[in-house]
């Protein structure tokens, strides 16, 4: 899958930066940076976080017979390296050592608690779920299956939510909502209404203010963004942190590679490969973007406290986003609303590719020599919900993912920890009830559209307490 490009350039809603601007304001140029090399991508340290030996692997899984054959080689028994094959690097390679103890947990904590009180409580990682006020649905979703894999676990899970340009009647009931769970984070300065991108920023200096101070011991050292119709197993990702201890700067996600141009907030040359070849192609050079780096897809983003930190702090981040937003504001002063629904419409800002401009802040500071980052790349993992196919970036749900994407009804996330937590066995045939027709289960089975489809959903199919029987 690749990234949307726009048919004809926009203008700009705001004048665009000198050659003499700082770099994470300004056009790459070649006179000022030098040749851009194509294959910089290459150069960032990268670590696969491919397959594990899941049920396609174990003769006692529900799937083994016919998913057997998507079981990675170096899974099967007596499996030796082909002698000329490369030999990437691994998350097992990385720290030698075994992990430290977790930190007892004590208590419960907030999601409007401060970084005393988490570390207090035993937190070590932190989950924010990128959320809108009117998404209650997939918040109770999300409540009601692998959030409850914090219980215990040193983790916690909260709803990020902008606070800018809520309506009254909406905070009130938001605010009823935080009362009864307790799991609403407010990002104060954000807002929802079609700006993810800077809403993806307030999250990360939120985040940074709940950092023990750098050196200690206990307290939040991962922090994770992921979107509210994705499926998080919390048990697989608190695994790989573990084996990934002694990485102090982790960057952790489904991994592409692309060109960026900061100036007009815009992607040339995005892959999956690091080599550059639609960088090359697409003459991004020429257009003003750096060189590809890699980046993590927004569905998950994941950073080590010390990422956390330079993101939620460092000035430069700060001026990129300080002009991002006041973009905003000239866009919406000329009449211009914020909604993609019809396109790329208006002058451009920056309300897309937020994950983009997170891999970009972070891999030009590794540039200048701030840290060395370790970029895990899981993709393999990181799928997006189907209930048949097995291939491509929509799989059928395996339990050695870390998060599966595109699950837009409540049901989806009910289903999939029917799956994962009950061990309940997965069909096609509830899989689609679910997770595509959750809606017509419940008030919308009137509809013309579910109408049509009657004979194919059970409306009183029912996943409590045997989500996958009826």
């Amino acid at each position: 899958m690749g990234r949307a490009a726009d048919a004809a350039p926009l203008p700009l809603a705001l004048p665009t930066p000198s050659r003499d601007a700082p770099e994470m304001l300004r056009s790459f140029n070649a006179e000022v940076d030098g040749p851009a090399n194509s294959a910089e991508a290459q150069r960032y340290r990268v670590v696969q976080g491919e397959r594990i030996c899941g049920w396609s692997c174990d003769p006692a899984g529900p799937y083994y017979e016919q998913d057997k054959g998507l079981c990675p080689a170096q899974c099967l028994p007596g499996y030796v390296r082909p002698p000329r094959k490369r030999r990437y690097e691994t998350i097992p390679d990385v720290c030698p050592s075994q992990p430290p103890p977790l930190p007892a947990v004590k208590g419960q904590a907030s999601c409007s608690g401060n970084a005393a009180s988490l570390t207090a409580a035993g937190i070590w990682m932190l989950v924010g779920v990128q959320t809108g006020p009117a998404h209650l649905g997939r918040r109770d979703g999300v409540r009601a299956s692998w959030k409850q894999w914090e219980n215990g676990a040193g983790v916690l899970v909260c709803f990020l939510i902008g606070r800018v340009g809520v309506t009254r009647r909406q905070l009130l009931t938001l605010d009823a909502e935080e009362k009864q769970h307790g799991d609403i984070m407010w990002l104060e300065n954000a807002t929802d209404a079609g700006v993810p991108t800077v809403k993806g920023f307030h999250w990360w200096r939120a985040a940074a203010r709940l950092l023990p101070p750098p050196g200690s011991q206990r307290g939040v050292r991962i922090a994770a963004k992921v979107d509210d119709d994705s499926f998080l197993h919390l048990r697989n990702l608190a695994d790989d942190m573990q084996r990934l201890h002694c990485s102090t700067h982790l960057h952790y996600g489904s991994m592409g590679y692309t060109g960026y141009d900061p100036a007009i907030w815009k992607l040339c040359g995005w892959s999956w490969q690091p080599g550059g070849a639609n960088y090359r192609k697409e003459r991004c050079a020429d257009k003003g973007a750096y060189p590809p780096f890699p980046f993590m897809n927004g569905a998950l983003e994941l950073l080590s406290a010390p990422l956390v930190r330079y993101v939620g702090t460092s000035p430069e981040v700060a001026a990129f986003v300080t002009r991002a937003e006041a973009g905003v504001k000239a866009r919406l002063s000329e009449g211009w609303g914020m909604s993609l629904k019809k396109g790329q419409r208006g002058p451009r800002v920056w309300r897309q590719n937020e994950d983009v401009a997170l891999g970009f802040w972070i891999s030009r500071a590794e540039r200048k020599g701030l840290f060395n980052v370790t970029w895990v790349r899981t993709n393999d993992r990181a799928i997006n919900m189907a209930c048949i196919s097995t291939k491509g970036m929509y799989q059928r749900p395996r339990n050695d993912t870390i998060s599966i994407h595109f699950l837009k009804k409540p049901g989806g996330s009910q289903y999939l920890w029917g799956l994962m937590h009950d061990k309940l066995t997965h069909s096609a045939e509830n899989c689609t009830r679910w997770v595509w027709h959750d809606n017509c289960r419940r008030k919308d089975a009137d509809s013309p559209w579910c109408r049509k489809y009657a004979d194919k959903v059970d409306s009183g199919f029912d996943a409590r307490p045997k989500r996958a029987e009826d």
